[in-house]
């Protein structure tokens, strides 16, 4: 996207957002689907592969959540504060303010004990790698020194199913792929009580997406802001796309 000239009124910037990362697709910067997923659809993924990849995600499930904490930390309105605060209690647990769903990590945990992996090894993170724990900091660490702004930018462009919003169906590029949770359901005999995580975690984020939009809609109204929420939203594309590449690389190549 060429440099603006001009202030995009909230609705236009959204969609400036999203044509964005289409032209990441067209360019193969954005592998839709990326070969990871198309391999743990079509299960060609080892049971020893998925477990790491099990336990390398938990790394970022129970990180995360520091990310938006130093945005809201980082945030000096009031009312934005509040906003992200829903997010965060979703995320880290309605528990704590009354509700019944504690951690949506903690649900992970769930897939890790329905493959066998002991807690005490998931929470030490001792087989995480070293590359792919140094991408989920990456992701902290840009939330701790960018604007609160940029950092719910890099929030909003990897929300869940937001993409699919605004991209026409035709680019979505998912016919016949499984999801995720039904991938492991069918061709690795997990149950619908060890997929909790994705039922409860896929709502959430559709919910946590209207949070972040309304949020950049009100408050990026100049040209500086809007160029660097953008630029907020390519970092996050780009730092998503390399740890799918770094889990297919270790977990799928290096088995072939």
């Amino acid at each position: 996207m060429n440099q603006m000239n001009s202030v995009l009124p909230a609705e236009e910037f959204i969609a400036a957002i999203w044509q964005e990362r289409r032209r990441y697709v067209r360019e193969g910067r954005i592998k839709q689907p990326h070969p990871w997923r198309v391999a743990l659809s079509e299960g060609k993924v080892s049971r020893h592969a998925l477990i790491e990849y099990v336990k390398n995600r938990y790394y970022f499930l129970a990180n995360i959540n520091r990310k938006d904490a130093q945005v809201i930390a980082n945030c000096p309105i009031s009312d934005a504060r509040r906003m992200l605060l829903r997010k965060y209690i979703d995320e880290e647990g309605q528990d704590v303010a009354g509700g019944q769903l504690g951690p949506h990590y903690d649900m992970w945990l769930k897939i890790s004990d329905a493959l066998g992996i002991q807690r005490e090894l998931m929470q030490r993170f001792a087989d995480v790698l070293p590359v792919y724990r140094y991408t989920v900091d990456a992701v902290f660490n840009f939330a701790k020194q960018q604007s609160w702004l940029e950092g719910v930018a890099a929030t909003y462009a990897t929300e869940g199913r937001m993409w699919k919003r605004y991209t026409p169906k035709q680019e979505h590029h998912e016919d016949g792929l499984l999801g995720e949770g039904e991938a492991l359901m069918r061709h690795y005999g997990l149950t619908q009580d060890a997929l909790i995580f994705y039922h409860v975690h896929s709502d959430a984020n559709d919910e946590h997406g209207d949070i972040n939009e309304g949020i950049l809609k009100k408050y990026c109204t100049t040209v500086e802001l809007q160029e660097k929420a953008l630029a907020a939203a390519r970092f996050r594309w780009e730092n998503q796309e390399t740890r799918s590449d770094i889990v297919y690389r270790y977990f799928v190549l290096d088995e072939k």
